[in-house]
């Protein structure tokens, strides 16, 4: 065994001290949010089962919605996308895609497969920055309308469609994802029910390692009836439990608070005025879809004007998701760069009563344990190291701590599984134990990989990176 340096003991003493701190709220928060997403899951599950879907999608009164799509080298998948839009159960809508400057042929595919004409913009209005843009109309299907400008990022295209947009409502979506058929319907619900407060509302999506073809999300019948197949791989099915996760215990608890801080943009309802009246989509971002759910949160709480924005637990779409670890690494560190860049600019929120539990749960939380996640667990990894290093480890009392770890991390894995199958039973036997027993895994497995990614997004915030570094889309 070495002899330790008195000043290097302090130190790991110190990192040890705070990782334990650290590891003990997040238990606290974890145990907080299970609670809190039981109550509300069973609320909106119940509601579900007593949701009147099919008076809403016969009533004329119903609010219309315009579905806003921004697609850039969608080649691959923008027909499954969009067959997966126009075929909504939903009374009346329209589908707007805005082809962003693709270096592919995803506009030869749509003009192709939809019969696109040249379509006049006289009687809709667009920003003067878009006045370059060609415009096309289908002839197979009028309710879709075909855009295509010079490229500027996502935030510019779904302001280009905003301007475009006919209807009190929008749907931003993904043009790589795949959406079911009563997606619109079941969101569009919950806005129904009360439409003077609520603004924005998003639920979970899955992953699938081709959403076109995936289990049900393509079928011309209702993919809600059929069950839902799992990933065959082990990368995509921990990606889609960790969405399960994030979706079905923390989204659900947060939604609960009145506080859910991300809409993500693969299914984004707004209500139309509002993301207006806050300056549309802001391109100074990595990503449009977090700091626009932080700029609505702002904007309503220093003004005391009542708004909610929710979250369901239903599965409404598949989305694709990177089939290797460097491209879920590109993927997450892009996500955490735009996490840091948010949290940055609205850190006048935090700790402030003026935003409520917004400013005093949600925005601590996203900065104690989402910005400053992967520099904690680096922390830890780093003492452990040294601990080894200087044959200081009981690796007794390590394994059983380890193996608690594990067991708890697992958690909120194994309740957001519980709570979905509780709730809609669209997992087979098979699956769901497949899905169980990755639970203990997703510590080992696939956290490592996010902390490598984290910290990857946290160098690059502070190197001032803005691209979106798009992973390469799989074979379809």
């Amino acid at each position: 065994m070495m002899t330790v340096p008195a000043w290097l003991n302090t130190v790991v003493e110190a990192i040890f001290l705070i990782s334990l701190a650290y590891a003990g709220l997040v238990a606290v928060v974890m145990l907080t949010m299970l609670v809190l997403a039981l109550i509300e899951g069973r609320y909106r599950s119940q509601q579900q089962r007593f949701e009147d879907h099919a008076g809403v999608a016969r009533s004329r009164f119903t609010p219309t919605v315009s579905i806003l799509v921004a697609a850039f080298n969608e080649e691959a998948g923008v027909l499954a996308a969009v067959a997966s839009l126009l075929r909504q159960n939903y009374p009346e809508f329209e589908v707007i895609l805005v082809d962003d400057g693709s270096t592919d042929n995803t506009l030869g595919v749509l003009r192709q497969h939809y019969d696109l004409e040249p379509y006049d913009l006289a009687d809709r209005r667009l920003p003067p920055q878009y006045d370059k843009v060609r415009c096309y109309t289908s002839r197979i299907d009028p309710r879709l309308l075909v855009v295509h400008k010079n490229n500027g990022g996502k935030a510019s295209a779904i302001n280009c469609a905003l301007g475009l947009a006919r209807h009190r409502y929008v749907c931003c979506v993904d043009g790589d994802t795949v959406y079911m058929r009563n997606a619109l319907l079941k969101a569009m619900a919950l806005v129904v029910k009360d439409p003077a407060t609520v603004v924005g509302v998003t639920s979970l999506f899955g992953i699938s390692h081709i959403p076109g073809v995936a289990s049900g999300s393509a079928a011309e019948e209702e993919p809600e009836h059929g069950p839902f197949a799992l990933e065959r791989n082990l990368l995509g099915r921990l990606q889609h439990l960790d969405l399960m996760r994030s979706f079905i215990i923390y989204r659900l608890a947060w939604s609960k608070l009145g506080s859910m801080l991300c809409v993500p943009g693969a299914f984004a309802v707004w209500r139309r005025d509002v993301v207006i009246e806050a300056g549309g989509f802001s391109s100074n971002f990595t990503c449009e879809d977090i700091e626009m759910t932080f700029r609505i949160h702002e904007k309503f709480l220093r003004e005391g004007r009542p708004y909610q924005i929710m979250s369901l637990h239903e599965m409404v779409a598949q989305t694709e998701g990177p089939d290797n670890a460097s491209a879920l690494v590109r993927q997450r560190a892009r996500w955490q760069r735009v996490t840091l860049e948010t949290v940055w600019h609205y850190r006048r929120m935090f700790l402030k009563p003026r935003y409520g539990i917004v400013g005093m749960l949600g925005v601590p939380y996203y900065i104690i344990f989402e910005a400053l996640a992967p520099l904690m667990q680096t922390l830890s990894f780093l003492a452990l190291a040294l601990l080894i290093v200087f044959g200081q480890v009981d690796w007794q009392m390590y394994t059983l701590f380890l193996a608690t770890v594990v067991f708890a991390n697992a958690i909120p894995t194994t309740m957001a599984i519980l709570l979905y199958d509780q709730a809609y039973r669209r997992y087979s036997v098979r699956e769901l134990a497949r899905l169980l027993i990755l639970g203990p895994m997703d510590l080992l497995l696939y956290r490592p990989i996010l902390v490598y990614a984290g910290l990857r997004g946290s160098w690059q915030f502070l190197r001032g990176d803005k691209g979106w570094d798009k992973f390469v889309r799989n074979t379809r």
